[in-house]
């Protein structure tokens, strides 16, 4: 535990990435919670470091993770709707990203090298949030989904 501190205290001082790195495998090693440990490493949160080490010496109750909010209601037949426009908005792009027209004559096109697109406006982003919460689409980032590479079993 002194080691960790003396690892927080250089920390205040200077906000060294290897410090970080040492800082995490540290606290890892004595069973901290990884949830815990990942926020308030990749956030940088000094404050956070120090409730995972009062949780650890007891002096702290483990807080609860915050609930996810509640996701819109969303009607059926919209979300299925929702999925027919997205894959033939992927099966159109993939054909316009194959395509050989714009390229050479004698090159064979260019195969599709992407897996995650932007869905259809027509629809609201609730309308994918529940999508990939019920596992249909994976968000892969700033407003991008991709098909799932398993599909859900039930």
């Amino acid at each position: 535990m002194a080691e960790i501190e003396g690892m927080i205290e250089s920390l205040r001082e200077l906000d060294e990435p290897a410090t970080w790195g040492r800082l995490q495998r540290s606290l890892l090693k004595l069973k901290a919670d990884p949830g815990m440990v990942a926020r308030a490493v990749i956030g940088r949160d000094l404050e956070g470091v120090q409730r995972t080490l009062n949780v650890l010496r007891g002096e702290e109750a483990v807080q609860a993770a915050p609930e996810a909010p509640a996701l819109p209601e969303v009607e059926e037949e919209v979300l299925r709707e929702a999925m027919k426009a997205y894959r033939r908005r992927m099966k159109l792009m993939k054909l316009d990203h194959e395509s050989k027209l714009g390229r050479s004559p004698l090159s064979t096109g260019k195969g599709a090298d992407f897996e995650s697109i932007l869905p259809p406006e027509q629809y609201g982003p609730e309308v994918w949030q529940v999508l990939a919460a019920r596992g249909q689409l994976e968000a892969t980032g700033h407003g991008f989904y991709k098909l799932p590479t398993e599909r859900p079993s039930f």
